[in-house]
């Protein structure tokens, strides 16, 4: 009975961390997957002329988002910026 006990509470911490390995910043991974239709493939999406759509920005960050909350592998968030004339800058510093 103690050693059920034992490899009960083994894998409930195994279990926690595991779940710790994943990076729910941009959502959940199903969200992330949602982040990443809207942003990337466009479907039925009526703002997809908008700045953060064209520039590619919001499709890299979703890409990210995704892979962090579904795989656990995670990238710093490229930061959004644009120059007087809206084109975005790779630094915006």
């Amino acid at each position: 009975m103690r050693s059920i006990v034992i490899l009960i509470l083994f894998s409930s911490v195994l279990a926690t961390a595991q779940a710790q390995d994943k990076d729910i910043r941009g959502g959940t991974c199903e969200q992330t997957k949602m982040q990443y239709d809207h942003y990337c493939t466009k479907k039925g999406d009526p703002t997809k002329d908008e700045i953060y759509s064209t520039a590619n920005i919001a499709c890299n960050n979703a890409k990210r988002n995704m892979a962090a909350a579904c795989d656990g592998s995670s990238e710093k968030d490229m930061p959004y910026g644009f120059d007087q004339n809206g084109t975005p800058v790779k630094d915006p510093s």
